[in-house]
């Protein structure tokens, strides 16, 4: 049934994704995301958008707010407010839900919502240079590492809490290799024309590897401990992208016809040791809210973080490998962490689309023992 308060996604789309100091290195993540933005605008007649709010987990260097930089240099009018959010690989997912509770909320106009992430372009910072140094060595923290890969709670990176979580759930170096080798299988195979927005500088998902055996993974050495099981073949890539989405009330949508509607989400929080299994609450609070089973939703999108850390979720939801990132994931593809969530609802709406319409849900794990989970219906 058809309802002028139903939350509708009426564009969605995303650039292809650069491996970490590839094609797209060096434009940054506001320019990422000003092409992303440029492109879904484009696409067709939609209705003017009345907000932005935008996934950045790595800021850095890119101006105060780059969500305000985005809505001036794509030309939307000065009128336009917008807002930046950090919620690690959360940003651009929550970013969504922020806008579907705004509209939910009565918001006079659409809004714009995604995230986008310059992984290759984060910099090195010098503590202490504001007040000038003496003499003696100083270290230069690496943004990336230090706001971005490593729980400032635990103390540990987060490939060190996979390993610790891989062991808890009896996950073996194996099993997880034949999920990464199948990540990288099905984003090849995959027919993702739908979802991407152009950039002129790449034209394809820059870290697949198609011929990528178990094999070879297997001869990969772990990172994070010697007998350990997380490699840089079972985790997901680094990686620089974009990932925008338009959603608006139905009685807003103008002739804008609806790609997918907005049913439900939530978030959910755990031990930050355990955070990779942080979508496992998540997705039972929102299926027990819309009254749903796991064998109800046609397509899952959780994403790769790494391989171990998926096939925990997967086992413990009980989910169908068969109907769970259908076009591969963030192994293969890469995340690039402001614009993952945004991507894989992207991914998720368009592989719906291809395949008749149903339920979907997308899902994330977030450093600090944080989940989210969002549940869309694509319509035949």
């Amino acid at each position: 049934m058809r309802a002028p308060h139903d939350l509708l996604i009426l564009a969605a789309g995303r650039l292809h994704q650069g491996r970490y100091g590839g094609s797209l290195a060096g434009l940054g993540a506001v320019g990422l995301g000003l092409t992303a933005l440029e492109g879904l605008l484009a696409q067709g007649p939609l209705p003017r958008p009345g907000n932005l709010i935008w996934g950045m987990a790595r800021s850095h260097t890119q101006g105060m707010n780059p969500a305000r930089t985005l809505v001036l240099k794509a030309g939307l009018p000065h009128d336009t407010p917008a807002f930046t959010i950090n919620m690690a690989c959360g940003s651009s997912l929550q970013a969504l839900i922020l806008a579907a509770q705004r509209l939910k909320d009565g918001a006079g106009a659409p809004i714009l919502a995604g995230g986008s992430e310059a992984m290759s372009d984060t910099p090195h910072l010098v503590p202490g240079l504001r007040w000038g140094f003496r003499m003696g060595h100083r270290q230069l923290p690496d943004v990336m590492h230090q706001d971005g890969l490593r729980c400032p709670v635990t103390g540990l990176l987060m490939g060190e809490t996979i390993e610790r979580l891989a062991a808890k759930r009896d996950i073996s170096r194996l099993e997880a290799d034949a999920w990464a080798a199948d990540s990288h299988h099905r984003a090849a195979a995959a027919d993702t024309r739908a979802e991407l927005l152009p950039h002129p500088a790449l034209d394809h998902d820059e870290s697949i590897r198609p011929d990528i055996s178990i094999e070879a993974l297997a001869r990969l050495a772990p990172v994070f401990a010697p007998q350990g099981q997380v490699t840089a073949g079972n985790a997901s890539a680094l990686s620089d992208g974009a990932a925008a989405l338009l959603v608006a009330r139905r009685d807003q949508a103008g002739g804008a016809p609806p790609l997918a509607r907005i049913l439900g989400w939530s978030e959910a929080g755990v031990d930050p040791l355990d955070m990779g299994e942080a979508p496992v609450p998540a997705v039972q609070r929102l299926l027990a809210a819309q009254g749903l089973a796991v064998s109800d939703i046609h397509l899952w999108e959780l994403n790769e973080a790494f391989s171990a850390q998926l096939l925990v979720c997967q086992r413990q939801l009980g989910i169908p490998p068969e109907r769970l990132n259908v076009a591969g994931g963030g192994v293969a593809l890469g995340h690039p962490i402001g614009a993952t969530g945004a991507r894989i609802v992207v991914t998720l709406i368009h592989q719906l689309k291809a395949r008749g319409g149903g339920l979907g849900v997308a899902t994330l794990g977030i450093g600090g023992g944080l989940g989210l989970a969002l549940l869309i219906e694509v319509e035949p």
